[in-house]
C-alpha cells in the first residue's frame, strides 16, 4: 500500500464545480419542474372529467398525481444538494430557515444571535462558493448536534466585524470523546474542515468547559473590490 499522502482538493476546481451545481440545480427547477408542475395539472384536469363512478381510474389517476408529488419532492431533495435554494433569500435568511427546520425536525430548541452592525447582515458578504460551503458546514454541525450528540440546547451566532465572519454553533450534548477521530462519523468533522479551507477560512471544534461542543467557523468576507461573483 502506498504512503502517499492523498492529492488535496484544488481550490480553484471546487469553486468551478459549485457554480456548476449551482446552473445545473437552476436548470433543473426551471425546466423538470415547470414540465412536472404543468403534467401534474393536466393530471387534474382529466381527472375532473373522469365519471365518479368509475373508481378504479380515479384511483389510478390520484396514484400517477402521487408519483408526480414523489418525483416534485426528489426533484426539490437534488436541487437541495446540489445547491440550496434558500440561500438565494441570503445569507442571514438561509441560516434562519436552517434553524427552525432542525428545531422542527428534532425538537432540540435553538438560539440563533445575529452579532452585525444595524442586526442585518449586508446582502453581499461572502461569494457564493463561501456562503454555500458556511450553510453545509451549519447543516453538518446541527445534524451532528442532533443526532449524535443528543443535544437538549443549541446556540447560533454569527458575528461580522468587518473583515470577518464567525459562525459559532453550541451544544450542551455529551461533547468530544477521545476517540472522536475514530468514530463513523468523524468523516463529516473532517468535510468540514474540508470545506471550510476550500472556502479560505478555518474551522475548530472544541470541548465545551461544561460539556458539550463548540464549532467555531471563520471566513474573510468580501473586499469592496470584489463584491461581483
Amino acid at each position: 500500500m502506498s504512503d502517499t499522502p492523498a492529492a488535496r482538493p484544488d481550490p480553484t476546481a471546487e469553486r468551478i464545480k459549485e457554480a456548476e451545481r449551482r446552473r445545473i440545480a437552476k436548470d433543473l427547477h426551471d425546466e423538470l419542474g415547470s414540465h412536472l408542475t404543468a403534467l401534474k395539472m393536466a393530471l387534474a384536469r382529466l381527472g375532473g372529467q373522469l365519471p365518479r363512478e368509475d373508481t378504479t381510474l380515479l384511483e389510478q389517476a390520484r396514484h400517477a398525481d402521487g408519483l408526480i408529488d414523489g418525483a416534485l419532492d426528489a426533484m426539490h431533495d437534488i436541487i437541495d444538494d446540489l445547491h440550496p435554494a434558500v440561500l438565494d433569500l441570503g445569507l442571514q435568511a438561509a441560516l434562519e430557515w436552517l434553524a427552525r427546520s432542525f428545531a422542527r425536525d428534532t425538537g432540540v430548541p435553538h438560539r440563533l444571535h445575529v452579532d452585525v452592525p444595524g442586526d442585518e447582515l449586508p446582502p453581499v458578504l461572502l461569494d457564493a462558493f463561501q456562503s454555500v460551503s458556511l450553510y453545509r458546514i451549519a447543516r453538518e454541525a446541527l445534524h451532528n448536534a442532533g443526532r449524535h450528540a443528543s443535544a437538549r440546547n443549541v446556540d447560533i451566532s454569527l458575528r461580522h466585524d468587518g473583515k470577518i465572519l464567525t459562525l459559532i454553533i453550541a451544544d450542551d450534548g455529551v461533547g468530544l470523546s477521545h476517540d472522536a477521530g475514530t468514530r463513523p462519523q468523524s468523516s463529516g468533522l473532517r468535510g468540514m474542515h474540508e470545506r471550510a479551507a476550500l472556502a479560505g477560512g478555518t474551522l475548530e471544534v472544541l470541548q465545551g468547559d461544561s460539556g458539550g461542543t463548540q464549532l467555531r467557523l471563520t471566513l474573510p468576507v468580501l473586499s469592496a473590490a470584489n463584491l461581483i461573483e
